[in-house]
């Protein structure tokens, strides 16, 4: 029998189980109270991100803005989310030299690893995930 990586000759006692057992559930309480007993994390508000590719059914001349910085005129796309104008930015520009187009593009997107068609081919950690990874240490 194996508990924790250590192998245990002869049966496991009661006492023993007990003890792991309320270990183990010590640890999910206190990962689960977190937002309750930390001030900050009840008042803070919660972050969001969003990413779209263009190149998957949006047309690019009626999402991105012609004018750059702060004052630009809402392209046709982003009229429809013009009550959180100050809540978003577009970045545009941005392409992934070494990315092949079409569909495997998509495997690559927020990432920019390069060819995803090959054999092999293996990701990377995107914005999302490390924005969640940011948000958890």
């Amino acid at each position: 029998m194996s508990l924790c990586g250590s192998t245990i000759r002869g049966p496991l006692s009661r006492r023993a189980f007990l003890r792991v057992a309320g270990v183990a559930m010590a640890l999910l309480w206190l990962d689960a109270m977190r937002p309750a007993f930390s001030a900050e994390d009840a008042k803070a508000t919660p972050r969001r991100m969003v990413a779209i590719e263009t190149n998957m059914g949006i047309l690019p001349q009626f999402f991105f803005p012609e004018k750059e910085g702060r004052d630009y005129t809402l392209s046709p796309y982003l009229e429809r989310r013009a009550a959180h104008r100050d809540k978003f930015t577009v970045f545009s520009g941005v392409s992934h030299p070494r990315v092949t187009g079409a569909h495997a593009a998509e495997r690559c997107f927020l990432t920019g690893m390069p060819h995803p068609e090959r054999g092999g081919f293996r990701n990377w950690v995107s914005p999302d995930q490390f924005d969640v990874q940011l948000k958890t240490e």
